[in-house]
């Protein structure tokens, strides 16, 4: 597993790469999620590169910049076992090299969901997106359905820019109880993250709720706030229920929705969802 700690030394391997070259972008501390999103890379592609970069243009005030959990022994140990071809490791100040007028996707979706109570964040994204595929130039990438609003960002600017990149998903992994699997789930402790774990529930109760095709987005929102709140330790920042293709607000659910939320727990934004479909 060759380490690459400067542009110049990735675009060298890139160069030497033969065949198709999977790119699993991260920020680090690593789990089973990111581990799948290897395997899909590998199970797709010749070669398989992982980035690890803490990108401070996505984080805002008052956010978790400097505490975000570094892991990085841990992280390149685990790569190592998944046969990875070669792991990027930028620095900031190479990446962003002090400029201030950078390139960014603009797009409506980014002004839905999380953009609405993180409104630097997609821009941070697509941001160091943009550049690690000008570095890296990989023939495919792999995101999570985790960050569902995300994925379709960077869908969209994969086709907006037509880059020559395959877009291939992975689907959420959880842990025994549901919870989503979050690099920030390690600020939790095993007892608050089996709490955290009734987010899940309450997005699947809306999915049995789904069941009745008449019932109106407004009585399942409704109905999910109030499992939320009965635990009295969570704070709703957003439920929506919203259509796929442009994340608006719909009334009701007729082909396929995207279900999800963010939820402050413990000082811990959380955020889940999962892709509805009626047929």
């Amino acid at each position: 597993m060759k380490i690459l700690r400067s542009i110049k030394e990735c675009k060298e391997w890139r160069d030497s790469a033969d065949g198709s070259v999977g790119f699993v972008p991260t920020m680090g501390a690593l789990h089973r999620g990111h581990v799948s999103l290897v395997k899909i890379s590998k199970n797709n592609c010749d070669k398989t590169i992982v980035s690890i970069f803490i990108n401070p243009a996505q984080f805002g005030p008052g956010e978790d910049l400097e505490s975000y959990p570094k892991t990085i022994d841990k992280d390149l140990t685990c790569l190592k076992q998944e046969n990875v071809d070669a792991v990027f490791l930028p620095n900031a100040n190479e990446l962003y090299n002090n400029k201030k007028d950078e390139y960014f996707f603009k797009t409506p979706l980014s002004q839905k969901l999380e953009g609405v109570t993180r409104p630097h964040f997609f821009k941070g994204v697509t941001m160091i997106v943009s550049k690690l595929f000008e570095i890296v130039r990989p023939s495919h990438t792999v995101f999570g359905q985790k960050d569902a609003q995300q994925f379709l960002i960077i869908s969209q600017m994969i086709k907006h820019n037509r880059l020559p990149v395959t877009m291939l998903s992975g689907k959420t992994i959880r842990d025994n109880n549901g919870l989503a699997l979050s690099s920030r789930n390690s600020y939790l402790s095993k007892e608050e993250q089996f709490i955290a774990s009734n987010i899940y529930k309450g997005l699947m109760q809306i999915k049995e709720m789904l069941k009745n095709k008449t019932i109106n987005t407004e009585e399942l929102k409704n109905a999910f706030s109030s499992f939320i709140d009965s635990f009295g330790v969570f704070e709703i920042d957003y439920i929506s229920i919203a259509s796929l293709d442009t994340l608006e607000e719909v009334d009701l659910v007729n082909t396929k929705a995207l279900i999800s939320t963010a939820i402050y727990f413990k000082d811990v934004r959380l955020i889940d969802n999962f892709i509805y479909s009626s047929t």
